[in-house]
């Protein structure tokens, strides 16, 4: 492999069926992926949410979910990172409800009270490595969900200095909202706006990187890297490795796609992670294409090596 070569080092996990279909795995299943993890250098795993509407990864109090499975999701990912060595952030709760009405105050209380329940229940655990804003949303300072974030890490930082707290926010670019794209000079005011506004706050930002077009890429993420290491925060990059551009939401993505990305965040982010591997680059992803996409992948990263 090329030297200093950064690979996908990162993945998310989706516990909870969102907007994209569960794959079903069973705890057998989930040992293997995390298995491949460990041989293929993949030493971060984002919970993306713990709970998302009527439901979650446990049984929670906090949550009172309609939909919840008898085995505990979070401990199984907890209990894989420590046998795996993969380091687990812990995503939150997104009730859907609240902060989608404004409403964003009661959205971080039920969040509190959530974080005081996952700290009594995983707090001790070995592979609980650090903390995931789960309201994920434009870098601007006055929007709903970064006031969520903002009061939700200042909550951690009550009672937990040293796990990281990161965040993968969307560029807001055309793929996003094509009416009204936020060009790349804006997505920087906003983003120099927004860290002073965290105060500190936010160790890691990853941000989405399929929110603009392919040729527009390269000048959101270099000013966002020059901005992040200004105000002393870590640059990761959220490769998405399922196809915005298709007719239908969402496939693994085209490899040629996934290329450039890889290669581009090369130049700009100390590390990789990716939404996310289970579902769009996994041997046992319910889609047959991202099977073949990690194939493909792993063919790539054999032949630089030779």
């Amino acid at each position: 492999m090329k030297q200093n070569f950064k690979p996908i080092t990162g993945t998310f996990l989706d516990g909870i069926a969102c907007d994209i279909p569960s794959n079903n795995w069973t705890p057998e299943v989930w040992d293997r992926e995390f298995a491949r993890y460990a041989r293929d250098g993949v030493t971060e795993a984002v919970i993306i949410r713990v709970g998302w509407k009527d439901s979650a990864m446990y049984r929670s109090e906090v949550m009172k979910p309609v939909l919840a499975p008898e085995l505990d999701m979070v401990k199984l990912f907890l209990d894989l990172g420590q046998k795996y060595g993969v380091h687990i952030y812990m995503g939150l709760f997104d009730t859907l409800k609240y902060w989608w009405v404004g409403d964003w105050e009661s959205e971080v209380a039920v969040n509190c009270d959530l974080i005081d329940e996952l700290r009594a229940r995983y707090e001790t655990h070995p592979a609980f490595y650090g903390w995931y804003m789960s309201h994920e949303g434009p870098m601007v300072r006055n929007q709903t969900e970064i006031r969520i974030c903002k009061a939700l890490a200042a909550k951690i930082r009550t009672f937990d200095k040293e796990r990281p707290i990161l965040m993968s926010p969307g560029y807001d670019g055309a793929k996003h909202h094509p009416e009204n794209p936020v060009p790349a000079f804006l997505h920087h005011k906003n983003l120099r706006e927004t860290l002073k506004f965290f105060e500190g706050l936010i160790d890691i930002i990853a941000p989405m990187d399929g929110h603009v077009h392919f040729r527009e890429l390269e000048e959101y993420m270099a000013g966002t890297a020059e901005i992040l290491q200004e105000g002393g925060v870590r640059h990761w990059s959220n490769l998405e490795t399922f196809d915005r551009d298709m007719p239908w939401r969402f496939p693994p993505i085209e490899f040629a796609k996934l290329m450039f990305k890889l290669e581009l965040a090369q130049k700009y982010t100390e590390r990789i992670i990716s939404f996310e591997l289970p579902h769009f680059m996994s041997p046992d992803s319910m889609f047959p294409s991202a099977r073949e996409l990690y194939k493909r992948y792993h063919a790539w990263l054999d032949a630089m090596g030779k």
